[in-house]
């Protein structure tokens, strides 16, 4: 056992190495490969990565799920910038921004966004896109700055009440000590449309140390982030686009029955929080709809900037 301390010990208790057959296999990359394509921006002690293509506004600021980052939105980044400016950032831990303080919840990561973008010195109004627990990020910058937001669109997000009301596993997990973490040290696995121009880079910066420390620390913590969420101010005027996946993603089991009817509950009750809101299925894909039809998220992005 290893003892490393951050702000708090974390306790490393097991280290399970798992290979999947998905897993990228690129050739070496040079130094400058890795390169950010942005610019790192000091947040508060800490900094931050974002790049930004194209001019005009309003901008829309790209959001990735729990362990995604900047360079999964390449495709639908360079189909939008002709249009206006279109941001995707990095998480703190993740890509190319540093660690940022314990915990990692939605109160935390929405004000050192908003601290990137003023420190960047890109003024709103903004379409915010969030992807699965990015989402969380857009519907909190909603409730508390909806005099920012010119739209908001949600990706198969999470929802506020999920931790509460998606079935529990049947599986057994063994009890920890309070202050301890357990660690599952995984090879990085891409999404089989994950944009091939990126790939490597991708693959590389997710092997690090602080990509799978700050992926499993916000997972830990969703439930403290979905309840700064409830305790937020709903928004009912800003523009709503919520893309629902089509494909199942559970098994055919009694379960994953279960899980699929609450998921597409919760879907439809985010398309309730605006008055002024759009409800897609996307048939074609499972979680990660950016990835797997992207030309939808660029449809949804052009009809907002329309509005």
């Amino acid at each position: 056992m290893s003892i490393f301390k951050v702000p708090i010990i974390l306790l490393f208790l097991l280290l399970q190495i798992v290979v999947s057959t998905s897993t990228y296999a690129g050739g070496a990359l040079r130094a400058d490969d890795l390169t950010p394509p942005g610019q790192l921006v000091d947040v508060g002690g800490h900094r931050m990565h974002i790049y930004c293509q194209g001019e005009g506004e309003p901008t829309i600021v790209l959001d990735s799920g729990a362990g995604g980052f900047s360079l999964e939105w390449n495709t639908i980044q360079k189909s939008i910038s002709s249009e206006t400016r279109v941001c995707a950032y990095d998480r703190a831990g993740y890509g190319w921004s540093d660690m940022g303080p314990l915990p990692r919840t939605s109160l935390r990561i929405v004000k050192e966004l908003r601290n990137l973008l003023r420190n960047a010195e890109i003024p709103g109004p903004y379409i915010m896109v969030g992807h699965s627990f990015g989402g969380y990020t857009a519907q909190f910058f909603a409730r508390n700055h909806p005099q920012q937001l010119a739209g908001i669109v949600l990706i198969d997000s999470s929802h506020p009440e999920q931790v509460l009301r998606l079935p529990k596993t049947t599986k057994k997990v063994s009890a920890r000590p309070e202050n301890s973490r357990t660690y599952s040290i995984t090879r990085p696995v891409l999404h089989d449309h994950y944009p091939k121009e990126t790939g490597a880079r991708a693959y590389r910066l997710m092997s690090s140390w602080k990509y799978r420390f700050t992926r499993q620390e916000e997972m830990l913590n969703l439930p403290r982030s979905a309840e700064e969420l409830m305790q937020a101010v709903p928004y009912k005027t800003v523009p709503l686009v919520v893309l629902t996946r089509g494909k199942r993603v559970w098994p055919h089991t009694s379960y994953g029955n279960e899980m699929e009817k609450v998921w597409r509950e919760l879907q439809d009750e985010l398309s309730a929080l605006s008055q002024n809101s759009v409800h897609l299925i996307a048939e074609n894909s499972g979680h990660s709809i950016h990835l797997d039809q992207p030309e939808l998220v660029i449809s949804a992005l052009r009809n907002l900037l329309r509005q």
